[in-house]
């Protein structure tokens, strides 16, 4: 396997004529599998089919959110979503602007509405170039990649957070930070994908990053029993093993990928495909 397969992998959305247009208010906020689309239009939910888009009748973001609710009720009765999470997400034209709505976090991908992460990759310096970053194992419980390697600290976005209380919120339970410690990482862009994850949906996702480097005195510890441990690794061992295994989960290989370009530890004479790389980051 190689560096450029593995970021190809989560920019594979290449069939939009299997999809409808999502508009509610007269913004375009998702894409549908026409499967998905029928089986709404079929139970007569409040969402109308015109010109090969689906359009959400309600306007008020009250009656919208009973929509979704039934919407994804709707989904779970047809064991399409086999659980849900409990967790809100939002809907958005863009994070910090006026929510439309309101969504169940494992209906987003159905309608592949955007959905926002936080990404912090804490690092110790280990020589002059030399650095080592905290690597989570996902503990073997998890509904989601149980015991995949993750980034330090990866978590959603719930609705009505801002992007810093999403990343302090999780910073404490995934790795015991501090927002002292917190208030230290620099925050670095975001990376953005359009992944087909599974058979009906897909997977619109947009990640803040940040960057925190950390004395070796500083050492993570989990709070909500969602990471086994964590090891500190050397950015070679990562590397392959993003490039040789299937051990970290997708989209933290991508998140790990661009900060290793970002430190110069990924480069064009020690990666053959950097250039087409960089230009999918």
């Amino acid at each position: 396997m190689s560096l450029l397969f593995k970021i190809k992998a989560l920019n594979n959305f290449v069939d939009k004529k299997n999809f409808y247009d999502l508009f509610c208010n007269n913004f375009h906020i998702g894409l549908v599998h026409k499967k998905i689309a029928n089986l709404i239009l079929k139970h007569k939910l409040p969402y109308t089919l015109q010109n090969k888009s689906i359009f959400l009748k309600e306007t008020k973001k009250k009656h919208l959110n009973i929509t979704l609710k039934n919407t994804c009720e709707l989904l779970v009765e047809k064991q399409i979503i086999s659980e849900v999470t409990g967790e809100n997400f939002p809907c958005v034209t863009s994070l910090g602007k006026k929510e439309l709505f309101v969504l169940e976090r494992s209906l987003v991908e159905y309608l592949g509405i955007r959905g926002y992460g936080v990404h912090l990759i804490a690092y110790v310096r280990t020589g002059k170039s030399n650095i080592k970053v905290w690597i989570p194992k996902r503990a073997a419980n998890k509904k989601v990649e149980p015991n995949k390697l993750d980034n330090t600290i990866a978590g959603g976005i719930s609705a009505g957070e801002t992007v810093y209380q999403a990343l302090i919120r999780e910073g404490f339970e995934e790795a015991s930070f501090k927002k002292k410690i917190l208030n230290r990482a620099v925050q670095v862009g975001t990376i953005n994908y359009t992944w087909r994850n599974k058979k009906f949906s897909l997977r619109r996702d947009t990640l803040f990053l940040f960057d925190l480097e950390i004395s070796n005195k500083i050492l993570p510890e989990n709070n909500d029993g969602e990471v086994s441990k964590f090891n500190l690794y050397s950015s070679t061992k990562i590397i392959e093993k993003i490039k040789n295994t299937n051990d970290f989960k997708k989209n933290c290989a991508l998140v790990l990928t661009s900060f290793f370009i970002r430190r110069g530890l990924i480069n064009s004479k020690n990666e053959k495909d950097y250039e087409e790389i960089c230009r999918l980051l």
